[in-house]
């Protein structure tokens, strides 16, 4: 039936459309929710997990300072380093060795740091490395330490400094610590440049002086460990902190105690010569100690005495370079290290610093117990640490030692025990200024008025118990009066 096709043929069509229709309305709804702008999607990722992205299976971990090359100009750098210009022989081949040390391999920065730090010394360096400014802990040095040390140059002795360094860090194994270590000891006493003798010089903190000209070193303030750094010289006389701190202490001693060895030998090689040649060789002979000539053909003849002499005052120096450590067991004089007793029954110590720290610059009519210095070094006498002592003993029901003669023996040995282990285990006692095997020491008080005075104390970091300016600003007008402490190292006294 011709009607019936054409109605079929109709229906098929008209589907046939619809569906069309349907598949045009469903791309155009793609294509519109498609051109909708989504926000970017965030995602956190470490570094441990970013390492996985541009690190090969089984591959170790690449070191973030790897990444540095990325945003750093490397061959800037380089640039930099082969431009240096040193006319001091010694200066010029210790940059060539930080240019071909490994450890330097992977810390180009630190390299054109050391570099610039090297230029000033190179520039300015040639200065005595020692300084004698009232206030500075060098400044309490004796006046044959100063003497001895002064012959050495500031370019001379950081470098010694920088070498001890490597001696003492590749010894341990620390490699890793050496580039900042070595920007450390470079730039230790940079405070001691004659440039640099402004306010803070005048005042006796050449550590604290060293921290300007280092800050303005072009890349200085691009290092991680920068303020680390700063802190390592800041205290490098006092209490360090962590192993680039207390390595930088430690090299700085290990530096001056070469330095005074060279010279010492220099001295003894030359009067040992005088004794060889005879009265004729003082025609030529140029003094080792102010190098002046003291040629005279009536001049007497050396005698080993002078030697011995000379010998002796190599010692005190040493002992302020180290203090006891340099020089305890020295001489067949020597005194035996006192009797260690037990107190770990009753003796906390730092309950017992915090009971010795109201005593600091604290006035008892016209007396005072314990004293700060703007050295960073507190003063306590004697009586105070056996005042804490007794009390804390008693808290703990110790009572023979609470109710102790005041001349017992014993007594003396329970001090020896205390300073012993506040300077093995904690640090805070000055070992520069009195000797391991006593707890105290004789100091002669040095006023402004009124007449010098002698005590016998016990030296402590201030570090120990707060800040050093705050002490040192709530200190009362006697107290202010103190102009130097200085110790007497030949003591016999306990």
């Amino acid at each position: 039936m011709p009607g019936l096709e054409h109605w079929l043929e109709a229906i098929t069509w008209s589907r046939l459309l619809l569906g069309m229709a349907g598949l045009l309305a469903l791309v155009a709804i793609v294509v519109l929710a498609g051109g909708k702008k989504k926000g970017p999607v965030v995602r956190e990722i470490s570094l441990r997990d970013l390492s996985a992205l541009w690190t090969k299976e089984g591959a170790k971990t690449i070191h973030i300072s790897e990444l540095a090359p990325l945003w750093r100009d490397d061959q800037l750098i380089a640039v930099q380093e082969e431009s240096l210009d040193l006319r001091h022989p010694r200066a010029a081949a210790f940059m060539e060795n930080i240019r071909q040390w490994a450890w330097f391999a992977k810390f180009p920065l630190h390299k054109a740091v050391c570099g610039r730090i090297l230029q000033m010394l190179d520039r300015e360096g040639h200065c005595p490395s020692v300084v004698n400014m009232s206030g500075d802990v060098e400044g309490s040095w004796d006046e044959n330490t100063y003497r001895i040390l002064a012959k050495t140059t500031l370019l001379d002795h950081s470098l010694n400094v920088a070498e001890q360094v490597v001696r003492l860090l590749s010894a341990s194994e620390a490699w890793h610590v050496i580039p900042d270590t070595m920007v450390a000891a470079l730039a230790h006493d940079l405070g001691k440049l004659e440039s640099m003798r402004g306010y803070l010089y005048s005042l006796g903190e050449h550590p604290l002086a060293a921290g300007r000209p280092l800050a303005g070193i072009a890349g200085f303030k691009d290092l991680a460990k920068k303020e680390e750094i700063l802190r390592a010289i800041k205290l490098h006389h006092k209490m360090p902190e962590g192993l680039l701190g207390k390595t930088l202490k430690k090299a700085d001693q290990l530096a001056r105690q070469k330095e005074l060895e060279e010279v010492v030998a220099r001295q003894e090689s030359v009067t040992e010569s005088i004794l060889q040649k005879g009265p004729e060789a003082l025609i030529q002979r140029q003094d080792v100690d102010n190098d002046e000539a003291v040629a005279a053909p009536s001049a007497p003849k050396p005698t080993r005495q002078d030697t011995t002499d000379k010998a002796a005052a190599a010692w005190q120096a040493q002992a302020d370079i180290f203090g006891e450590s340099g020089v305890a067991g020295q001489g067949k004089d020597a005194p035996e290290v006192p009797k260690l007793l037990d107190i770990s029954a009753w003796f906390d110590a730092t309950l017992f610093l915090d009971e010795l720290k109201p005593f600091i610059n604290k006035m008892f009519g016209r007396r005072f117990l314990a004293f700060s210095m703007p050295d960073g070094i507190v003063y306590f006498q004697v009586k105070v640490l056996e005042e804490v002592a007794r009390k804390q003993a008693e808290r703990a029901g110790c009572m023979e030692i609470a109710t102790m003669a005041q001349n017992d023996p014993t007594m003396r040995q329970v001090l020896f025990t205390i300073v012993h282990h506040l300077r093995g285990e904690h640090d805070v006692i000055a070992r520069g200024l009195i000797k391991d095997n006593f707890f105290g020491g004789y100091f002669t008080v040095t006023k402004k008025i009124g007449k010098n005075v002698k005590g016998y104390y016990t030296p402590f970091h201030a570090e120990a118990f707060g800040s050093i300016a705050e002490m040192e600003q709530a200190k009362p007008t006697m107290l202010r009066d103190i102009q130097k402490v200085s110790p007497f190292l030949d003591n016999e006294a306990e």
